[in-house]
């Protein structure tokens, strides 16, 4: 993390492993941090050394001492518990997606604060630790992405893959979507549920889709918005609009061609 950027230090106890790392939050209102792990010296010896083959099958076994080095820590919600087991389960469920089209899931952690003085000592708190997926949120994506036709086969392929694996993911907002590598990872499963077998995720894709034809509207909205209040010209002069000032045409009470005024 770089300096002056605000971060929590946290105990982390993974297993047999003991950890302390800074942890930044990603979203004010929920306890989901960006942790920065500390090096493992023989972990990273031993990476070094081996071959890719055996050092890809001791990562799997023993992942609490080959994280990479930057993950997400997600602690547990005392009041939605519920939603993090599911997660879990969820997780679980997907194993075989994990790494390719979903995070990974490392493992269930402890998670302490690191004690100040006068501090008093409190339980653990429950939280996994996922893979950090570098892409961009489906909210962040410029309009004429989310407009494209290549856009949507990646959420049809997505969806597929979810509905062939038997699970809804429960929550089609667009911040839980990324685009990496022109395909669709799908996070946060806390709503995620299994899937009948006689029906498909074609609902909650159509409910994406509307998801992002609202947020084109509205970013079409604001462009428009920008022009009709830009600069205009008065006696060859580049000049602002004055706030509350009505056009010629706004005047009139046109709408434009083909249009009718009541």
């Amino acid at each position: 993390m770089e300096d002056g950027e605000d971060y929590e230090i946290k105990d982390i106890q993974f297993g047999f492993r003991r950890f302390r790392a800074p942890a930044k939050r990603i979203y004010a209102n929920r306890n989901v941090f960006l942790l920065d792990i500390p090096p493992n010296p023989i972990a990273c010896w031993l990476l070094f050394w081996m071959p890719q083959l055996v050092s890809s099958w001791l990562q799997r076994l023993l992942p609490k001492w080959f994280l990479p080095t930057t993950v997400i820590l997600k602690e547990r919600n005392p009041s939605k518990a519920d939603n993090y087991e599911n997660e879990i389960d969820t997780y679980l469920h997907l194993r075989p997606l994990q790494g390719t089209h979903i995070p990974c899931l490392f493992g269930e952690v402890a998670v302490s604060y690191a004690k100040r003085m006068y501090q008093i000592s409190q339980r653990p708190t429950p939280a996994i630790l996922l893979e950090y997926i570098k892409g961009v949120s489906l909210s962040n994506l410029p309009t004429e992405e989310l407009e494209s036709p290549h856009l949507l086969g990646e959420l049809k392929d997505m969806y597929n893959l979810l509905t062939k694996n038997g699970v809804v993911h429960g929550d089609p907002r667009l911040h839980n979507f990324l685009r990496v590598n022109n395909r669709i990872v799908p996070i946060d499963f806390e709503f995620s549920y299994p899937l009948p077998s006689d029906i498909t995720n074609e609902d909650e894709l159509e409910t994406l889709k509307g998801e992002i034809e609202k947020r084109v509207r509205q970013a079409k909205g604001v462009k428009l918005e920008r022009l009709v209040s830009g600069p205009v010209i008065v006696n060859g002069l580049r000049v602002r609009k004055p706030s509350g000032t009505a056009t010629h045409n706004e005047q009139r009470g046109d709408e434009g061609p083909g249009s009718s005024a009541t």
